[in-house]
C-alpha cells in the first residue's frame, strides 16, 4: 500500500450488508450523496431527489445486466476440506478464486462438486494472482448444477444468502454478471416516474460485471482490471449523440457503464460495438462523460480512483467524510453517490 496516501479515504467503515425492502423501506429510500464539482461543493439528501438535480434532456445510460448465480461449495481433494469457489471470466474461458485463506494450492489440484464434476486448477491468472485459470470437466453438468445448486457470490464469513428477487430490476434483463451491478437498484418505479417526467431519458448498455473490486495494493501498479465484457447497442449511441447535439448531458449509472462508455470514447463519440475492457480509470483519464451515479464504495478499492476522473480526490475525500459522519453505508445494499463531472 506504499505510495498510494493521496487516494485513501480515511473513514469508518459501514458496510451495509441488509437490503433496504429487509429494513420495510423501499429501495429509493438510500441516502444520496451529490458532489458538484465546478463549485467544490457537495450535500446529502434522499435518492428519490435525485430526478431535481437532473435536467430535462439528460441521458442516465444503465447497465442492462443481470447477476448469475457463479459460486459453489467444493471439496477440495488435495487438502482434504470443504472449499467455496467464485467463478468469473476471461477473455478466453473461466477463472475462479478459492476463497481458502489457510491453504496453498497449486496448478493440477481439484475441486471436486455434489454432481461428480470438477474443476482442475491450470495456472495462476496473469496479471492478478489470487485468481487461477480452471479447466472444467463436464461444462453442461457444471451449468446445471451451478444453475440449481449455485449461489450468489458475497463477502463475509457471515453474509447472508438473499433470494434472486433481491437482486431483481425490471431494467437488467440480460444476464451475465456473476457480482451484483448495483447501481441500478435505487432506481425504482417511482424514481423512474419522476425521472421520465422530468424529461430525462434512459438508455441501455450491457457490461456483465467480473469478480470482485480489486485492492489498492493489486491495481495500483497493474493499471489494469479484469476483463469485463460489454455492448454498446447502435440505438444508445444514436440517443447518446443526439442528447449531447441537444445539450444534455451524459450520466453513466455506475462504474461499470463508465469503464464501458470510456472505454469506445474516440473522436469526441461514443462508437457502438462490443468487445472486452480492462480500462483503468483515474483522474488522468478522459471519459466523456458529464456525471456518474454510483454506490458508495470501499474507499481502498479502485472505484474511488475512477470517481477521480469526475472530481478531486481531495473533495471526494472530504464528501465521503461527511457521509460517514451521517450514517452512510457501502456496498451491494448501501447509499449513493451522484457526481457531476465536467467533460473533457
Amino acid at each position: 500500500m506504499n505510495g498510494l496516501p493521496e487516494y485513501l479515504i480515511q473513514t469508518r467503515e459501514f458496510s451495509a450488508g441488509i437490503p433496504s425492502e429487509y429494513l420495510g423501506k423501499k429501495r429509493s429510500d438510500v441516502n444520496l450523496l451529490s458532489i458538484n464539482p465546478s463549485s467544490g461543493t457537495y450535500s446529502i439528501g434522499r435518492f428519490s431527489d435525485i430526478a431535481g438535480l437532473l435536467q430535462e434532456g439528460d441521458l442516465l445510460v444503465f447497465n442492462n445486466s443481470r447477476i448469475i448465480r457463479s459460486s459453489l461449495k467444493g471439496f477440495a481433494r488435495d487438502h482434504d476440506r470443504p472449499v467455496r469457489v467464485n467463478f468469473g471470466y476471461c477473455e478466453d474461458g473461466t477463472i475462479a478464486e478459492i476463497r481458502d485463506r489457510l491453504h496453498e494450492y497449486h496448478g493440477g489440484d481439484k475441486i471436486m462438486f455434489a454432481d461428480g464434476s470438477f474443476v482442475t486448477l491450470e495456472q495462476r491468472y496473469e496479471r492478478y494472482g489470487r485468481y487461477w485459470h480452471v479447466s472444467i470437466s463436464d461444462t453442461e453438468s457444471f451449468k446445471s448444477l451451478m444453475k440449481g445448486s449455485g449461489d450468489f457470490i458475497i463477502y463475509g464469513e457471515n453474509s447472508p444468502s438473499y433470494p434472486e428477487s433481491v437482486y431483481s430490476s425490471e431494467l437488467a434483463t440480460v444476464e451475465g454478471s456473476v457480482e451484483y451491478p448495483c447501481a441500478l437498484r435505487p432506481f425504482t418505479g417511482d424514481v423512474l416516474g419522476l425521472l421520465g417526467r422530468r424529461g430525462v431519458q434512459l438508455a441501455p448498455l450491457t457490461i456483465h460485471c467480473n469478480l470482485g473490486s480489486l485492492d489498492a495494493s493489486e491495481f495500483f501498479h497493474q493499471k489494469s482490471l479484469l476483463p469485463e465484457f460489454y455492448h454498446l447497442p447502435v440505438r444508445t449511441a444514436e440517443m447518446i449523440s443526439k442528447a449531447r447535439d441537444n445539450g444534455g448531458r451524459i450520466i453513466a449509472v455506475g462504474t461499470g457503464v463508465a469503464r464501458a462508455l470510456t472505454t469506445v470514447y474516440r473522436n469526441n463519440a461514443f462508437m457502438p460495438g462490443k468487445g472486452f475492457t480492462s480500462i483503468f480509470i483515474d483522474q488522468n483519464t478522459v471519459t466523456g462523460l458529464d456525471g456518474i451515479v454510483t454506490g458508495m464504495h470501499d474507499p481502498t478499492t479502485s472505484h474511488i480512483l475512477l470517481l477521480s476522473a469526475f472530481a478531486d480526490i481531495a473533495l471526494i475525500r472530504s464528501s465521503y467524510e461527511a457521509s460517514s459522519d451521517h450514517g452512510f453505508r457501502w456496498h451491494e445494499f448501501g447509499d449513493s453517490c451522484i457526481i457531476f463531472g465536467s467533460r473533457r
